[in-house]
């Protein structure tokens, strides 16, 4: 158990997976931020 606790392939996977899943929800703020929304999208055209 030690030896796998201190090998560098756990650390870097453990940095890769936490530095993606940072930029995954830095990715889904900016999106949902971009989306309009009902006070500030259009309004429908009326049908006639």
């Amino acid at each position: 158990m030690r030896a796998i606790l201190k090998s560098d392939f756990l650390w870097q996977f453990l940095g890769g997976f936490a530095l993606g899943a940072i930029g995954l929800a830095g990715l889904h703020i900016a999106e949902s931020s971009a989306a309009p929304t009902e006070a500030t999208a259009p309004a429908p055209a009326p049908a006639h």
